[in-house]
This record gives structure tokens, sequence and C-alpha cells, in this order.
């Protein structure tokens, strides 16, 4: 399986659970990737190195594994959820962050940066670099791209959405609603910033 059809799987399955759950597509591929390396070092098809609990009913694997401990890595062996294929392992990833209240921040961002930045937060991995990963991945990838798609972003509009989130005009939420005279507002005064010199536009 090359990168475009594993690309392709994952997406359809975010795109899909993205109206139940809120999840952001670029962070649930972002994080496939980087989990199981584009697909191919999966463990028994959990492409997200999702852990089994006490309460996982499902099969095992058992697998060796680094984790940071606040000082280093150290290497502990662990049992990983297991399943038939990668679809049924998507899923169970959207309905983990989709269905806890640990990961509601998740579920709560308005753009790829803050959900990887909140997923980390809420102790899904303990790599203390795993955030900037996840946005590297996507930006080399231009996975915020699935975003727009399930924001309806009007293909016209693409390059001055991302531009108006990344500086912080827009909260990068309900793209298609009217705005309030308060919302303008506050657009036009950091927009004014912005062109005074202040790139933060506060």
């Amino acid at each position: 399986m090359n990168k475009k059809e594993f690309i392709d799987i994952v997406a359809e399955e975010a795109i899909c659970g993205y109206e139940k759950y809120n999840i952001l597509p670029s962070l649930v591929i972002a994080q496939a990737v980087l989990e199981s390396n584009w697909g191919k070092s999966h463990i028994a098809n959990n492409i997200f190195g999702i852990k089994a609990g006490s309460s996982w009913k499902g099969k095992i694997s058992t697998r060796k594994t680094k984790e940071w401990n606040g000082k280093k890595y150290v290497v502990k062996e662990q049992n990983f959820r297991a399943y038939d294929s990668f679809q049924e392992s998507i899923k169970d990833y959207l309905k983990l962050i989709g269905e806890s209240k640990r990961y509601e921040r998740v579920k709560e961002a308005a753009n790829y940066n803050e959900a990887c930045k909140t997923v980390y937060e809420s102790g899904y991995a303990t790599d203390p670099k795993y955030s900037g990963k996840l946005v590297k991945i996507i930006e080399e990838n231009r996975f915020y791209e699935y975003d727009l798609k399930v924001k309806e972003i009007s293909k016209w509009a693409f390059e001055a959405w991302l531009w108006a989130e990344k500086n912080g005009i827009t909260d990068g939420k309900d793209p298609k609603k009217f705005a309030t005279r308060e919302q303008v507002a506050t657009m036009l005064f950091r927009l004014h910033n912005i062109y005074k010199g202040d790139k933060n536009g506060k």
C-alpha cells in the first residue's frame, strides 16, 4: 500500500466521522501517519497505537514500546488493541476521542494547530514533541485541506480562510454563518493592527 492509498482510507473514515464527532480530519490523518509510519508499522491493524486497557473487550497484541517518563525514553511491554482492518481501527479511534470527556478540548479545536496541541495535553502521547510532529506532517502534506472540505469552504476562499485562521483574524469556526457586528469590528481591528506592523493583530 502506497502513501496515497493509505491517506485515502484514513481520510474517508475521518470525513465520515466528522459530523458525528467534530474531530478535524487533518488530526486523524496525521496521527495515523505518525503512529504507524504511513501504515507500514502498525500493530495488528492498530494504526493509532491505542493501548488495551482493562475496559477493552476486543483482541489484544502485546509489543515492546518506548515511553517518555518525564526524563528519558524507557522500553516497556504494553498491550495494544488489535483489529481486523484499518477501517475498524479508525472507527474505534474516532469513538475513543469523540466519546471521551478527556478529549473534549480536541473536539472543540478550531484549527489543526489547536487540535494537535490539545490531543497531546489531553494525554494521548508522552512524547513532548508530539504536537510539533503532527503539525509538521499536516503542513508538509497539506492535510488541512480536508478540514476545509468538511467545513465546506468555497474554493475561492480557500487561501483567504487559511490565512485568516493562521493570523488570528477568525477563530476558524462556522465559515458559512453570518458575522455579528462585534465579530466584524474585531476582525477589522486585528487587520488594522497587522497593517500597522503587529503580526499578532492585537
